[in-house]
């Protein structure tokens, strides 16, 4: 039977839609069984066969491995729901979360609104697998990074990778990144007095309206300007997401319009390409330099997509301060600092009054211009966003498997240099500079040559990093504001960022991968991320009591839950991002790791 089309043409044949749907409910069970929302039980004495009762005489059943994070890898294809003595294939998501409600206390609202961001991501999977479903590991790795991000598969750990709540299927077809089609952007000029611009010294304006768009568009843009009355003296121009320009801009700020404080100019310039966090736009024409990160009103996995301008004064000064402690830094040799060269946001007049006002009414109209990854790359290099190493290929094979073959390397020496590239430049930051990353799979790129990790790009210096909240020599000359703008967080809370943000929340998936397709042991892999770490530590003695501080290697790490929160609290309005929560602790696979290498050696 079919279902007829989605989105796009993609055919939804009853076997395609099935087979998506149960990697959604895979994921559920795995991820909210880890977040102890859920407790399946083993039904055979291998602990291979599970069993995940719910009210109403419903059961799930379905084959998994309990994996060294403790949670349950599942396979989609063992999934059956009972119904009293009834067994079918499971292939219905949505009903799933209707199945489970009760045990996940899931309010009536709450779950109505989660299940259109379980259609969404339905959706947009549709169109993925349509779109790749053909090509092969070299196939996928052949893609320039901006092209492969358009068939990436979405937050591992979020059910509804992809809830775009506020798009419809125009939206879907205009700008989400699987639908591979360009936009133009749509510019404004603000009136300086009311924007806060922020430029990196020796840059202008006009550089970046130069980076954007040709000269026979630059001319066209300078042309509306003239029409407008619109002096460089008196306006900045700025570019805004087109849909964030309909939905939002001309209705919201209808009054700064009429006060000829926002004017209109229209669209310019050649297409830019949607990233995964589809508010980070790439131009299509390789030349460019610059990405631009947009507000975007739109609620995708738990938040709402806009710019924050508490952080617009610091953003160039901060990214240019760690670009300088990865230049210098023989620790941190490879780390490319995607710098934010500028940054302008333009406050609601009135929203910007109101006391405790939800926070997407405070963050629509702001704009990044960032280093585009591509104009970083030396001679010979590739970048691939860390989250992409898991993306299977036609045949179900991560790309890291492709990666490792590739490389002419075995797994465990592939993963010492990605782990020195990536793992041991993050702690670095950390214990040197007290500064912490929340280093997940959108905002790491992993450099590469010939397959093999030669270093690591980071981006997102608004929102995901924090300052240890005791004042480190070695981070003395920060940049003035940059302490009184970012968080100052306990050093427990720092290390948490890369215990979940990077090993929980990328490594866990990676070891699963690899240990599904290749058979590598995850005592192996978490073995060879200890023993990183421990020679980094032996080669800086000079930081021992920094490691003492963010110490890795405890018995046990926190359990933080975001699956849980975002079913908890709703969809109500909040002044704040969601913040996620924490569980009972998790046995750490780092110390586990190191107590077999140290058990082995005994034993030898």
């Amino acid at each position: 039977m079919s279902l007829g089309p989605l989105p796009g043409g993609v055919p939804a044949g009853a076997a395609l839609w099935g087979r998506l749907n149960r990697a959604v409910i895979a994921k559920a069970i795995g991820e909210l069984a880890f977040e102890e929302a859920f407790a399946p039980e083993p039904t055979d004495a291998a602990a291979s066969r599970w069993v995940l009762r719910l009210p109403g005489d419903v059961a799930y059943r379905f084959t998994a491995v309990r994996r060294i994070w403790g949670n349950l890898s599942v396979d989609p294809d063992s999934l059956v729901r009972q119904h009293g003595g009834s067994l079918v294939q499971a292939g219905d998501a949505a009903g799933f979360f209707a199945d489970a409600r009760e045990p996940l206390g899931i309010a009536p609202d709450t779950l109505c609104t989660y299940l259109q961001e379980i259609f969404s991501t339905l959706a947009a999977d549709a169109r993925i697998a349509s779109a790749s479903g053909g090509l092969g590991g070299a196939d996928l790795l052949a893609l320039p990074d901006r092209l492969l991000q358009q068939l990436l598969d979405g937050h591992p750990k979020a059910p509804a990778s992809k809830g775009r709540i506020g798009w419809g299927l125009s939206d879907f077809e205009a700008y989400a990144p699987e639908f591979q089609a360009g936009m133009r952007l749509v510019w404004v000029a603000a009136d300086r007095a009311a924007c806060r611009l922020s430029l990196e010294p020796g840059l202008d304006v006009e550089a970046l309206v130069a980076d954007a768009l040709d000269p026979a568009e630059r001319a066209r843009l300078a042309a509306a300007c003239r029409d407008r009355g619109v002096s460089p003296d008196r306006f900045v121009l700025l570019p805004v997401h087109p849909w964030q320009w309909d939905r939002m801009i001309a209705l919201h700020f209808s009054g700064e319009i009429a006060a000829g404080r926002l004017v209109p100019l229209g669209p310019f310039g050649g297409p830019y390409l949607p990233q995964q966090s589809l508010r980070t736009l790439s131009s299509a024409d390789p030349a460019a330099r610059l990405d631009v990160k947009l507000a975007l009103t739109v609620l995708n996995t738990s938040a709402w997509r806009g710019v924050p301008g508490k952080y617009m004064a610091i953003g160039p000064a901060f990214s240019g301060w760690l670009a300088d402690r990865a230049a210098r830094d023989p620790a941190l040799a490879g780390t490319v600092i995607l710098r934010e060269r500028a940054g302008a946001f333009y406050p609601h007049p009135v929203y910007e009054r109101v006391a405790d006002a939800p926070y997407q009414y405070r963050e629509m109209l702001g704009v990044i211009w960032r280093d585009a990854v591509a104009a970083r790359l030396g001679p010979g290099e590739q970048a691939l966003m860390l989250g992409a190493l898991t993306k299977g290929d036609a045949a179900g094979r991560p790309l890291v498997s492709t990666l490792i073959a590739r490389s002419g390397l075995d797994a465990e020496a592939w993963l010492a240099r990605l782990f020195a590239r990536v793992a041991v430049p993050l702690y670095h930051f950390l214990c040197a500079y007290g500064v912490g990353f929340i280093a997940h799979g959108q905002n790491v790129t992993l450099l590469l040559r010939d397959g093999v990790p030669s270093g690591v790009a980071l981006k997102d210096f608004q929102g995901d990093c924090d300052l240890v909240d005791e004042d480190f020599p070695q981070a003395a000359d920060l940049p003035p504001g940059v302490r009184e703008t970012l968080l100052r967080r306990p050093a427990a809370h720092l290390l948490q960022h890369l215990q979940t943000g990077h090993f929980a929340s990328v490594l866990r998936f990676v070891s699963d991968a690899l240990a599904r397709h290749d058979g590598v042991p995850e005592i192996r892999f978490y073995g060879v991320l200890a023993a990183a770490l421990r020679r980094y530590q032996a080669a800086h003695p000079d930081l021992a009591g920094r490691f003492a501080l963010f110490d890795l290697f405890t018995p046990t790490v926190p359990r933080v839950c975001i699956n849980r929160v975002r079913l908890a609290l709703g969809y109500g309005a909040s002044p704040q991002r969601p913040v996620p929560r924490t569980g009972s602790p998790l046995a750490n696979p780092l110390h586990r790791a190191e107590q077999a290498a140290t058990a082995g050696a005994c034993a030898s």
